[in-house]
């Protein structure tokens, strides 16, 4: 799933990203949000760098993910660019310490791949599913490349869902299933 992602040329994930951006924008839930938890976007994932500057521009409360160890992330308050600086991989983080313990309205997380129900493959630590257990967020959003969809993921009973996927193409409200 990663080498699709990464194997898409610069110019059509930028363009993609975009157009991921303004559907994500048009959401309901994200219109009326006034607390947001977001990824700050890295390398080949669906740029979120936009989407958070139009959130501080509208005034919402807004925190990152910050890693603290090897198994815990927090979410960071952020209000500035320069709140953040590289990680050791060069992922921007911040470097305020405290933790914002939400609740969140929405949290938008991303992920390797994800499937029409909601599944989600992320990148095998388990920071955001840890994190989605231990704090609220009233709505969880992936971003994603249409390309990343799949029928079927490996998923455990610690994999957090999401309820809503946003690719280039469409907005996939997750189908749970009943059981």
């Amino acid at each position: 799933m990663k080498q699709i992602r990464t194997c898409m040329p610069a110019p059509l994930r930028k363009a993609h990203s975009k157009l991921i951006n303004g559907h994500l924008a048009g959401l309901d839930e994200v219109i009326s949000a006034s607390s947001v938890f977001i990824y700050v976007s890295f390398a080949s994932e669906v740029d979120t760098h936009v989407i958070i500057r139009q959130c501080l521009e509208e005034g919402k409360s807004l925190a990152v993910p910050k890693i603290v160890d090897a198994d815990h992330m927090i979410a960071v308050r952020f209000t500035s660019w320069e709140d953040l600086s590289p990680d050791v991989m060069g992922i921007l983080t911040p470097t305020l310490p405290a933790a914002d313990i939400g609740p969140f309205d929405i949290a938008v997380i991303p992920g390797l791949g994800f499937t029409f129900a909601g599944g989600r493959l992320g990148y095998g630590r388990g920071y955001y599913d840890k994190w989605l257990s231990a704090n609220t967020a009233k709505t969880r959003i992936a971003l994603a490349f249409e390309a990343q969809l799949v029928e079927n993921l490996p998923t455990g009973t610690d994999d957090i869902p999401v309820d809503i996927i946003v690719t280039e193409k469409r907005v996939i409200r997750a189908i749970k299933s009943i059981e």
